[in-house]
């Protein structure tokens, strides 16, 4: 049995004894301002590593899920009130990085989850640190064994609010940016599974793309060869880029462009509703997660032709509360992992209905 179901049932016992079955701080994207000094860095010893266990007790947790009648529709629970299809986020407790001052690898309490793609086997989740001190990191699941595989260091500390998964190429791209200007990267997924922090500072990037047409890259997805980018500007719409691919997998170059970073090539712009901190399509249909402050978040559900032939989306036909502070969305078959930020250092004490779990719902039963 591995350690974090270890502790899943253990706390299970204790919680099923007053648990009834459900039937029955600050914003994303901005660096949240610290309630205390940040002395959270260790140098690291052979000992240490990032952490997978749960903050909460799944107590603490199936009280948070309950307020959100929404959730628990479209939730699966076993017959004994269970809820299924959640994993713990790791890193939460500690995570290990690299200090970007003196290159040494440390480990840092302060990563908040941002970014959440499956791709083939693996859960690929990306967090930034709060403090700004260290790298940001890519962790690498086994989804079927529910183990953490791989810390993947980033380049500096980009916010990455967004990954996408190319299955046809195995290729990650992650959200960047680059002089007042949104831009995406690639890496490979042999290239993350393989990631040795120990020999590497960080992650060989395949790809560096500019995009011009956006002042920032925060979500991100792909869908029928081609990535779908959005730019996050609090209360304001949000701007979304189609960039469609080549066959070897690479986005179009503007041509007029010289600039040593190549510029990619959108062949379509649309508009979404304000605060979208992700985008994913399933079947006919455009989910999107919106959240923005300590409120509710919300779920919204479109019409793919809705998104291609109006340009601009503004009323859904659906539309679900959830916990607060929602992140990336990512589709997987029938089911929507959620992840959220609010099992951070920086948020969990500001935030009563604080979240330290990816939790999957099932998409048919929303569209019904």
């Amino acid at each position: 049995m591995h350690r974090y179901t270890y502790h899943f049932y253990t706390g299970l016992i204790t919680g099923l004894l007053i648990w009834v079955h459900p039937l029955g701080g600050l914003a994303s994207r901005i660096r949240p301002t610290l309630p205390y000094p940040p002395t959270t860095l260790q140098r690291t010893t052979t000992l240490q590593r990032t952490a997978t266990q749960a903050v909460f007790s799944p107590t603490e947790f199936y009280q948070t899920i309950r307020q959100y009648p929404d959730l628990v529709k479209l939730a699966k629970f076993d017959p004994i009130g269970m809820l299924q299809g959640t994993t713990i986020q790791p890193g939460l407790q500690a995570t290990l990085t690299r200090d970007l001052v003196t290159k040494q690898l440390t480990t840092t309490t302060m990563m908040i989850p941002q970014g959440v793609v499956i791709a083939s086997r693996y859960r690929l989740t990306t967090a930034y640190d709060a403090t700004g001190r260290t790298q940001s990191v890519l962790y690498v699941q086994d989804r079927f064994r529910h183990q953490l595989c791989n810390t993947v260091l980033l380049h500096g500390k980009p916010h990455v609010g967004g990954l996408a998964y190319d299955p046809h190429h195995q290729r990650i791209w992650l959200c960047s940016h680059r002089h007042g200007h949104g831009a995406i990267v690639s890496v490979s997924l042999a290239a993350l599974r393989h990631f040795d922090p120990t020999t590497s500072i960080a992650v060989h990037y395949q790809q560096r793309w500019s995009l011009p047409t956006l002042s920032n890259a925060s979500l991100l997805t792909y869908h029928h060869q081609a990535l779908y980018v959005g730019q996050f500007k609090p209360g304001q719409t949000t701007l979304v880029a189609r960039y469609p691919l080549t066959s070897a997998g690479t986005p179009y170059r503007m041509t007029t462009s010289h600039a040593i970073l190549p510029k990619a090539v959108s062949d379509w712009h649309g508009k979404l509703p304000p605060n979208i901190q992700g985008m994913a399509f399933y079947d006919h249909y455009v989910l999107l997660s919106q959240s923005y402050g300590p409120s509710a978040s919300h779920l919204l559900l479109f019409k793919r032709s809705q998104l291609i032939q109006q340009h601009q989306l503004t009323t859904g036909i659906a539309i679900l509360r959830l916990p607060p502070q929602l992140e990336q969305i990512s589709v997987h078959h029938h089911q929507a992992q959620l992840l959220y930020e609010t099992g951070a250092t920086s948020y969990r004490q500001q935030q009563n209905h604080a979240i330290d779990r990816l939790i999957s719902i099932n998409l048919q039963r929303l569209i019904e």
